[in-house]
C-alpha cells in the first residue's frame, strides 16, 4: 500500500516565498502567479519528466511529474496542471484527462534556475475497467498544460491506458511532492 503521507512530505520548495507572497498580495487564484514578485512559469521555462514511484496499491500505481526551471529567471506555478495520456505516436488523447484531487489546497511554488517541484499522479490499471483486449494500449506519455497555459509539454512515459472514455488520471496540486 503507498503511504501518500510520506510521499506529499513536508517539503515544498518555495514555501516560505508562497507564504510570504500570499500574505503581502492576497490570495491568488489557482493557476495565477505571484504576480508581486515572479511570473507564472511558461512552456519555455521549464522541463518536465516523469518518475515512476515503485509502490502502488491495488488498482493503481503512481508516478511524479518532476518540473525543473530551465529559465535564466524565477518562475512560479499555482495549481493543477492539465493532464492526459497520448498514444499512437501521434499525441493523440487516450481517455479522459486527469481529474483534480482536492485533499491539499495549491500553493504558490517558486523556483529559481535550475530548481524543481512535483506533481504526483494516480493512474487506475486499465483493467479496473473490464477486459483490456481492444480497450487499452500502450501510451507514448504524458500531454501536460501548466497552470494557466494553453500550450503543452509532452513528458515521455510508456504504460498501459485504457482508450475507454474514463477517468484513469488523477493529480495532486504542482508542488505537493517535490
Amino acid at each position: 500500500m503507498i503511504n501518500i503521507r510520506r510521499l506529499i512530505g513536508r517539503r515544498t520548495i518555495g514555501a516560505a516565498t508562497a507564504a510570504a507572497t500570499v500574505g503581502a498580495v492576497g490570495l491568488l487564484g489557482v493557476g495565477a502567479a505571484s504576480a508581486a514578485t515572479h511570473p507564472a512559469a511558461k512552456v519555455n521555462d521549464v522541463s518536465v519528466a516523469v518518475k515512476k514511484i515503485d509502490n502502488s496499491s491495488a488498482g493503481h500505481s503512481y508516478a511524479r511529474l518532476v518540473y525543473t526551471n530551465t529559465s535564466k529567471h524565477t518562475v512560479s506555478i499555482k495549481g493543477y496542471s492539465g493532464i492526459s495520456f497520448v498514444a499512437y505516436r501521434t499525441g493523440t488523447q487516450v481517455g479522459k484527462p486527469a481529474v483534480w484531487l482536492h485533499d491539499h489546497s495549491p500553493k504558490t511554488i517558486t523556483l529559481t534556475p535550475g530548481e524543481h517541484t512535483g506533481e504526483l499522479v494516480s493512474i487506475v490499471d486499465p483493467g479496473v475497467y473490464g477486459p483490456i483486449k481492444h480497450h487499452s494500449v500502450t501510451s507514448d506519455g504524458f500531454r501536460v498544460y501548466l497552470p494557466g497555459e494553453t500550450r503543452a509539454l509532452f513528458a515521455p512515459f510508456k504504460t498501459r491506458a485504457s482508450t475507454r472514455s474514463v477517468a484513469q488520471l488523477a493529480a495532486e496540486p504542482v508542488g505537493v511532492t517535490k
